[in-house]
């Protein structure tokens, strides 16, 4: 099976198999590229598998790692429980070091899948849903500010100062991820500033009458940002009844806000899935705590350049990291218990992690468990561009 890259002439062959596999029309004349790079699987010349890869740039404790993002996981039919995908994700795997992606993400349609794979869930997002009549005690206001386009540098800058306050956010420094033409696609998007002229929350959204203003995000810098953007959307409550914002956790800011209000609604919005790729770095970016801890990780993975002992040192918020083939350790991690305790920011213990697969404690594993405490931790692409 030969596994690579297609070519411009491939891109309705894929095409094809995407049709066939997720049963959509395919159309000769519209369908015959493709926007994105695909890696996929070849047997005897016949492509049989693809997936669209999608780079990115990611938070990790205030330092911006390299990420690849999955989407359009797909096989004929016919030339499934073949080994196509698994074969596409170990070239993902065996590529990352030279791609430079440090982290893996996807939209799981079954989370058992895509274990075998070394991803788990990290996110299960939800939406709120607060009736307009519920936020009188928010003061309207007409500060916000309408995004055009031409006002692309400061949103980015914006979203950068977003993304670095929660671990795995997207930085977007391209303006495809930005919707510069509203009235073409009904999609908004406004911003504000605080009384510094600094750009501090936007509000990306739509509105679907009679019912609901939809916010697909919503970003602030301070309670102040954040009761203003609400603020400004409820100028909208003339022509639907509630403002429902996407991609919330626990813990998130308007999430905290809703938790105080009568009548609100939660609705789950599916989850996000991680992996990680390079656990060296992962643990070298890792921010850690100011008193001295030390742990020895067994990280169990195919991938070879994670498989292995980590013993981690550190102290003052820096750690040393030291990787050995075999030797003792304190706890043991396969490829999505680790992305799980790692990455998602519950902050586990050793009384709460051996109930997650994959999780091994062998001796005294507390100094790992306060290297990776509760944090605010939100994966939110954007591949919607045009």
């Amino acid at each position: 099976m030969e596994i690579r890259y297609i070519t411009p002439d491939e891109a309705a062959d894929f095409q094809k198999v995407s049709a066939a596999s997720f049963i959509w029309k395919f159309d000769a004349a519209v369908d015959n590229v493709v926007k994105v790079p695909v890696l996929a699987a070849f047997e005897n010349g016949k492509l049989i598998a693809g997936i669209e890869i999608y780079n990115y740039n990611v938070n990790f404790c205030s330092n911006i790692l390299g990420a690849v993002v999955v989407e359009g996981v797909c096989s004929q039919p016919e030339y499934r429980r073949m080994g196509g995908i698994r074969e596409i994700f170990k070239k993902i795997g065996e590529t990352a070091a030279e791609e430079g992606w440090v982290l893996g993400f996807l939209h799981p349609f079954s989370i058992e899948y895509y274990e075998k794979f070394g991803y788990a869930n990290l996110n299960r997002m939800f939406s709120v849903k607060v009736p307009f009549e519920k936020l009188k005690h928010i003061p309207r206001n007409t500060d916000a500010i309408f995004y055009t386009g031409e006002q692309f540098e400061e949103l980015s800058e914006l979203h950068s100062k977003c993304a670095l306050r929660e671990n795995l956010m997207t930085l977007r420094d391209e303006k495809k991820y930005f919707c510069d033409k509203p009235l073409e696609n009904a999609d908004y998007t406004y911003f504000r500033r605080d009384k510094n002229g600094v750009a501090d929350g936007y509000v990306r959204f739509k509105v679907n009458r009679p019912n609901d203003v939809v916010a697909e995000e919503l970003f602030a810098l301070t309670p102040e940002a954040l009761y203003g953007l609400i603020g400004f959307l409820r100028n909208y409550d003339g022509i639907a009844k509630n403002l429902v914002v996407n991609k919330q956790y626990q813990g998130s800011d308007f999430a905290c806000i809703a938790d105080r209000i009568d009548g609100v609604t939660y609705e789950y919005g599916g989850c996000s899935a991680g992996r990680i790729y390079n656990m060296q770095k992962l643990l070298e970016c890792n921010e850690y705590p100011e008193e001295y801890g030390k742990f020895r990780l067994k990280c169990i993975d195919e991938l070879e350049q994670n498989n292995g002992i980590f013993e981690v040192e550190y102290q003052n918020g820096n750690a040393t990291v030291t990787r050995k083939t075999d030797g003792d350790y304190d706890i043991s991690l396969t490829a999505p218990a680790a992305a799980r305790l790692m990455l998602a920011g519950e902050g586990h213990s050793a009384q709460t992690a051996i109930y997650i697969d994959g999780v091994e404690i062998k001796g005294n594993a507390d100094a790992f468990f306060k290297a990776f405490p509760h944090r605010p931790t939100r994966f939110a692409d954007c591949n919607w561009s045009e």
